[in-house]
């Protein structure tokens, strides 16, 4: 007999009917500003902003005392949510927010590492729950640092190194884009 569970958590919850489009970087990792299809913030100091996350969802069986553990974690755009102010885009400023997404996709590979290792026992649910938390606390700080050490795409120096150690952090996670 087995016993499934599955759970769904979704990053980003909106006011917009509860609905968001979205693409996920395994569908197309490459942004253009015809992504940025959300309402400009006039009140920001920046040119744009790009909005992205990682969803996860798993299940186990249980069968003759083995547990299986199953999951699918994506990174996704989230154009609705993602602006661009009028007469601001460049290719610079557009090679900043694809930083950013980019930064997710990283996380979602570091995840998915994470949950291919991980060895299933009587607390999957807190488990998976503590790894998510800190695979997202560890994303979010990493674009934080990306914004500040880059002044938001001003200082163009910090900007090749911040892809050249994107570039050579996707490489290393290679195996684990699915």
């Amino acid at each position: 007999m087995s016993k499934y569970i599955t759970i769904i958590l979704f990053l980003f919850i909106t006011n917009n009917n509860g609905y968001v489009g979205k693409f996920s970087y395994t569908e197309r990792s490459e942004l253009a500003w015809s992504d940025f299809r959300g309402k400009p913030n006039m009140n920001s100091a920046f040119g744009a902003s790009v909005n992205t996350g990682i969803t996860y969802q798993w299940s186990y069986g249980k069968d003759k005392g083995e547990i299986e553990l199953n999951y699918q974690v994506d990174s996704f755009c989230y154009p609705s949510l993602s602006w661009v102010k009028r007469g601001q885009m460049s290719d610079g400023l557009l090679s900043h927010e694809q930083l950013h997404f980019d930064i997710s996709e990283l996380h979602a590979r570091i995840m998915r590492k994470r949950l291919k290792e991980y060895k299933a026992g009587d607390n999957i649910r807190r488990d998976l729950n503590k790894m998510y938390k800190l695979v997202e606390r560890m994303r979010i700080n990493m674009q934080e640092r990306y914004d500040e050490e880059t002044d938001h795409s001003i200082n163009k120096e910090a900007q090749k190194k911040w892809e050249k150690k994107v570039e050579t952090l996707m490489w290393y996670y290679r195996n684990f884009t699915k």
